[in-house]
C-alpha cells in the first residue's frame, strides 16, 4: 500500500504516481498466516496491528518497531546464483564462510517478499533481490513493491538501497519500472554496499 500527495488540485494523473518514494505520506502491508497482521506507517515510526477475530478489529500490538543494527539471516533466491554479479556472490560467500571465524548467517527465503521482509524487520538481517544477468534492471517494481517496503524499513531504522542509491530517492520514469532492491539492518546493508563498491 502506498499513499502520496496529489501534485495538482485537478483530476488525478500519472504525474501523481510518478513521485519519488521520499514523498510518500503513508505505507503498509498485510501479512496473512496463523494471524492477520498489518504493518503501517504514516511517517512517524512503524506500528504493527493484529486482527482480533473476537471483536473484528485490528489492535495495536507493537508501537514504533525498530530493527536490529545487525542480524543473523540473509534472504534471497539463490536459484539465480549463476547469474548474480560478483559483488553479490562474494558477499554471500562472506556470509556463509566468515573470515573472522564468527558464526555464518542462516539462509531463509520464503519467496513472498512481504513474508521475507517482515521476518527481516522483526529479527534483523538482509533481504536481497539484486539485479542479475537475466534481470539487469532488477525484478521488483519500484512504485508499488519497493517504495512502500523501503519506506517501512527506513521507518524502523533500516536501510533500503538499489545498490547505487537510496530506493526512496529514485525518480520514477514509468508506472511499472523495476529496480534492484536490498533492504535490512543498517550494518548488514552497509556491508553489502562495501562489496558493491569493491566489485564495480
Amino acid at each position: 500500500m502506498v499513499i502520496v500527495s496529489r501534485c495538482r488540485e485537478d483530476e488525478p494523473c500519472e504525474e501523481d504516481a510518478l513521485q519519488p518514494g521520499r514523498d510518500m505520506v503513508c505505507g503498509g502491508y498485510a501479512l496473512y498466516g496463523s494471524a492477520t497482521l498489518v504493518a503501517l506507517s504514516t511517517g512517524a515510526g512503524l506500528n504493527l496491528f493484529m486482527l482480533d477475530p473476537a471483536v473484528g478489529e485490528f489492535i495495536l500490538t507493537e508501537r514504533n518497531v525498530k530493527m536490529k543494527q545487525r542480524g543473523k539471516i540473509y534472504s534471497l533466491n539463490e536459484g539465480y546464483a549463476k547469474y548474480l554479479h560478483p559483488s553479490v556472490s562474494q558477499y554471500l560467500q562472506h556470509k556463509k564462510y566468515p573470515e573472522d571465524g564468527s558464526a555464518p548467517y542462516g539462509a531463509r527465503y520464503v519467496g513472498s517478499m512481504v513474508s521475507d521482509v517482515h521476518r527481516t524487520i522483526v529479527y534483523g538481517g538482509i533481504f536481497m533481490y539484486p539485479a542479475n544477468e537475466k534481470s539487469p534492471k532488477g525484478k521488483l517494481r519500484l512504485l508499488y513493491e519497493c517504495n512502500p517496503i523501503a519506506f517501512l524499513v527506513e521507518q524502523a531504522g533500516g536501510v533500503a538501497t538499489t545498490g547505487a542509491q537510496r530506493v526512496l530517492d529514485v525518480q520514477p520514469e514509468s508506472l511499472h519500472q523495476r529496480v534492484p532492491f536490498v533492504v535490512g539492518s543498517p550494518d548488514d546493508v552497509n556491508e553489502y554496499l562495501d562489496f558493491v563498491r569493491r566489485f564495480p
